[in-house]
């Protein structure tokens, strides 16, 4: 079995460490402060794009220019779980690495991948917006937290499940059977599991 996963809002806190980097690794920047809309959890990120309309353009480019050089894609926190959740699906199938990245994030994300020492049997790095269904051979099970790629497996790809975590960027209700909602690592194990009977 292969097992396709998803890295930013998966594994990787990827919001979490956008919002330091604007915060605290930007020269000059207007978002240091206790109250400021960059501070808390990711529970305030209710669409995918929240944070460059927050932010706006300017902004938004530095983090995909300094912010990258600096370490966007190459520092920051898991989701918990994520390390053992990864050797225990190890156990069921092959983990596909499927993620869309900039071109000048690629190295850093071999190397973040690198540095974990998870046991994957492959990696497709994405840097021109490519549908994750593009990827061969394709896998049986994904687990992605964007909805527009989610839609894009299931209508393009013959996998047997995918999964969405619950993300607040992700609640509006899936409306394709086989889309499972995941509210752990758990669950998407367990999910994993049947799948591979």
């Amino acid at each position: 079995m292969r097992i396709g996963v998803d890295i930013d809002g998966v594994m990787y806190k990827w919001i979490k460490t956008a919002h330091y980097m604007l915060r605290e690794v930007m020269p000059n920047s207007p978002y240091k402060g206790k109250n400021d809309l960059l501070h808390g959890d990711e529970s305030q990120v209710t669409h995918f794009d929240w944070t460059r309309e927050v932010v706006g353009e300017v902004y938004w480019e530095w983090l995909f220019t300094e912010g990258v050089r600096l370490g966007l894609f190459r520092y920051g926190h898991l989701y918990p779980g994520t390390i053992v959740a990864m050797r225990e699906l190890a156990k069921l199938g092959e983990i596909i690495i499927i993620t869309h990245r900039p071109k000048n994030a690629v190295n850093d994300t071999l190397a973040w991948l690198a540095y974990l020492d998870l046991p994957i049997a492959g990696v497709h790095i994405l840097t021109d917006g490519e549908p994750k269904s593009s990827v061969h051979p394709q896998c049986e099970l994904y687990i992605d937290d964007k909805p527009e790629n989610v839609r894009d497996l299931m209508m393009h790809t013959g996998a047997t499940a995918i999964a969405m975590p619950d993300r607040p960027w992700n609640k509006q209700p899936i409306a394709h059977l086989g889309v499972h909602r995941m509210y752990s690592w758990g669950d998407f194990i367990h999910l994993a599991q049947s799948v591979a009977l």
